[in-house]
């Protein structure tokens, strides 16, 4: 059998893990993908290292037995030049970064401006603003904890 992990940090929650291996892979509760049958049982192997393969970015790693086997991105020709295109999509994708609170979801409680200050504001509206656009570095983990704590799933990170 095989273990697969999930990088939250890498995840965009695009869904296709889950398309291609749908009893290993879940977006149902999370905004990143979680794994949902630990270790993969065998029948389910294939679906697993499809969806490792067409991670868009190489966000999922298959551990067999002690070895751990991660993705190369595409492109990539060898193990410096594939970590090097990760860290190139990932510092993209951070950059990249939105905040998008639904106002019809949201119910104003603040769970959202008491993680991350900085990015959400409840003193205009009734319902949580995002002040930054695109949110910076620094602040994505705190987003993405505030997207998972809001009771109301208003919060969509793209």
């Amino acid at each position: 059998m095989i273990r697969v992990h999930v990088d939250p940090d890498l995840c965009i929650g695009c869904g296709i893990c889950e398309g291609d291996a749908p009893d290993v892979f879940s977006l149902a509760t999370s905004t990143v993908a979680e794994v949902i049958m630990d270790p993969v049982e065998p029948e389910f192997e294939a679906d697993a290292r499809m969806a490792t393969e067409d991670c868009p970015e190489s966000a999922i790693s298959i551990e067999n037995g002690e070895e751990l086997e991660t993705t190369t991105a595409p492109g990539a020709d060898s193990t410096d030049d594939a970590e090097e295109l990760i860290n190139d999509n990932d510092l993209e994708r951070k950059i990249e970064m939105k905040a998008i609170v639904d106002k019809d979801l949201c119910i104003g409680c603040g769970i959202c401006e008491g993680i991350v200050p900085e990015v959400f504001s409840l003193q205009n509206e009734p319902y949580a603003e995002v002040l930054l656009d695109p949110i910076p570095e620094e602040f994505q983990d705190a987003v993405r904890e505030a997207a998972e704590e809001c009771s109301e799933a208003a919060i969509t990170i793209e």
